[in-house]
């Protein structure tokens, strides 16, 4: 058939939701007539028939010959968005095909390639409400892999691009999860406090009646809790290595730093158990 006749059974077959009918008429269209208006507009379609049959993939791949072949893309902010599910689907684990060819089946997870189209569309869109939701879901991956301070420069770069957006406020909220996270896996490092606590402050006064700034405070008390468990777990180490000066010294650590939390009412009961040594300690101090 001439390439418009294909072009039209492609549209119709879209219109039906008959994704495989579209794949094969549009394949057709950018195989055979690549060269053609028809043939440069069918890559959208191609990759939206293909991202409806649920092939991320060669979804992506068509999507980017779109880009490639036409100088000003009807569909241009639309093919972004599609580009955002697909990043946002290989997170979640959708597969690829092995070295990109259709026929080979879909078995390897990518999220590199989720972070490489988030950064294309921060870059292509950087003004639009897309690439600060690319900036968010990057974060978001990157925070799950614990790369934490790349993590948190996404969420700054949403804070600073998009500075009194709901986006900003999501953002502020989300590094403190990070910061959370951060001290579930770092219990001995208790400077990442104060990043988490300058973070809460700004995001106060830059969102003084959102709601998620409680939720930032409940993750800061947690991360209190545990460093004041840490301290504890290792004060109870020296005391079973009858070390009671030096558990004392952790105990009393806890107290003084982490005064509010809930594990502090136990260090507080055993410097009473450890009167002598606590008192020495304490003395020490002042």
């Amino acid at each position: 058939l001439p390439v418009e006749d294909h072009y039209n059974l492609g549209v119709a077959a879209l219109t039906k939701e008959d994704w495989n009918e579209a794949i094969h008429q549009f394949r057709i269209v950018t195989i055979n007539f690549p060269a053609t208006s028809w043939g440069k507009e069918a890559y959208y379609f191609l990759g939206v028939a293909y991202f409806q049959a649920d092939d991320k993939d060669m979804a992506n791949q068509n999507l980017s010959s779109y880009l490639q072949e036409n100088a000003h893309p009807t569909y241009f902010e639309e093919t972004f968005q599609y580009k955002l599910a697909i990043a946002d689907a290989f997170k979640k684990g959708a597969k690829r095909h092995l070295f990109g060819y259709e026929k080979l089946p879909a078995w390897m997870p990518d999220k590199d390639l989720a972070l490489s189209i988030y950064d294309e569309i921060i870059a292509s869109l950087p003004n639009n409400d897309i690439a600060a939701k690319a900036l968010l879901s990057k974060g978001d991956l990157l925070r799950r892999r614990e790369e934490f301070r790349p993590s948190i420069d996404a969420y700054n770069q949403v804070i600073r691009k998009f500075p009194k957006s709901e986006f900003a406020a999501t953002a502020y909220s989300l590094i403190s999860r990070v910061y959370l996270q951060q001290a579930q896996i770092d219990v001995h490092n208790p400077d990442i406090l104060p990043l988490a606590q300058i973070n809460i402050k700004k995001f106060a006064q830059d969102f003084p009646r959102d709601e998620k700034i409680q939720k930032a405070e409940d993750m800061l008390h947690e991360m209190k809790e545990i460093f004041a468990n840490a301290l504890y777990d290792t004060g109870q180490f020296y005391e079973r290595k009858k070390q009671p000066k030096a558990s004392v010294l952790y105990y009393h650590t806890a107290t003084i730093q982490f005064p509010d939390t809930k594990v502090a009412k136990s260090c507080k009961e055993r410097l009473d158990a450890l009167q002598p040594y606590a008192d020495e300690i304490e003395l020490t101090t002042k």
